[in-house]
């Protein structure tokens, strides 16, 4: 895998609207070893904080009184101390939190955890580029989700996230019979191979509109990528992908190997199909209504 190339602001902040609001935050939540009668958390972001940016963490505790805390490097030795901001209640949590202002920090490296009282934070890194990785990291969820091919650990991340192939033979036909809310379905008198594509979540479904909305925002990033100068963040290679190497930017290979499987989707009669889901998964969850067309040209489809 080549390096990962400098981000600057404004890539930074395209990268983060397309591609993290795909994924999930990454706020660590330590608990203290507390003697009994004491409770305090400290929260603070696992992935790593800028040298020159704002650092900041939080700390849940009863004390009414502003908190001492103390910034610490992985030897353990202080290198920032001060008191915290008592903010006070916080009606969403349901908690008393105190805010911790830590961006005079300008040691860098990995192993730093707040430490106030009995608490602290999980560790976290602090450096030029703490979210260098992060694109790509974000990318890698396509990769994961991936069916019917298997997920090796060389390109994973390692064994525990690798699996054999999921569905490597996904035979559907059309929904037939009543369903849950008494509503008959046709059926149809022939089957598709959808196989391929990403799974939507975890319950195996896949489903046309949400990767229609993925696979546009793939390929945003891309067009975008080209027309602003930065066609190296995701140059070939730069995703740990087995398409690597083809010489094709990751985004188009991550984004291709969901637009084969929307192509296999359409059936005969000119039907277009709105997901493809296990029986098993549609008794689990009986509340995920069909995809309906005014024609009732477009139907689930259910894998046998």
């Amino acid at each position: 895998m080549a390096d990962s190339p400098k981000m600057n602001d404004t890539q930074r902040s395209k990268l983060t609207a397309l591609l993290l609001a795909l994924g999930s935050g990454a706020a660590a939540v330590a608990h203290g070893a507390c003697p009994d009668g004491e409770h305090a958390t400290i929260r603070a972001n696992q992935v790593g904080f800028a040298v020159d940016g704002a650092k900041l963490a939080i700390v849940a505790t009863a004390a009414k009184e502003p908190v001492r805390w103390t910034l610490v490097d992985r030897d353990g030795v202080v290198r920032l101390s001060g008191t915290g901001d008592a903010f006070g209640d916080d009606t969403l949590s349901g908690e008393r939190v105190q805010r911790v202002d830590f961006s005079a920090a300008r040691q860098t490296g990995e192993g730093f955890r707040i430490r106030s009282g009995c608490a602290e934070s999980h560790p976290f890194r602090i450096g030029a580029e703490p979210y260098g990785r992060l694109p790509y990291d974000a990318l890698a969820y396509f990769y994961h989700n991936r069916s019917g091919v298997p997920i090796e650990a060389k390109y994973a991340g390692g064994e525990r996230w690798a699996r054999p192939a999921g569905h490597p033979h996904d035979i559907a036909t059309c929904r037939s019979g009543k369903d849950a809310h008494g509503n008959d379905w046709p059926g149809c008198d022939y089957r598709l191979d959808v196989t391929g594509g990403w799974y939507d979540a975890g319950d195996q479904g896949k489903y046309v509109v949400n990767a229609g909305i993925s696979v546009w925002t793939l390929l945003d990033l891309y067009e975008w990528q080209q027309a602003f100068g930065y066609a190296d963040l995701f140059a070939d290679g730069r995703a740990s992908i087995p398409e690597a190497g083809n010489g094709i930017s990751d985004l188009l290979d991550e984004a291709r190997f969901e637009l084969e499987f929307l192509l296999r989707m359409p059936g005969s009669n000119s039907d277009a199909y709105a997901q493809a889901f296990r029986a098993d998964h549609n008794r689990r969850h009986s509340d995920q209504e069909p995809a309906q067309h005014a024609t009732d040209a477009h139907q689930s489809r259910q894998r046998a």
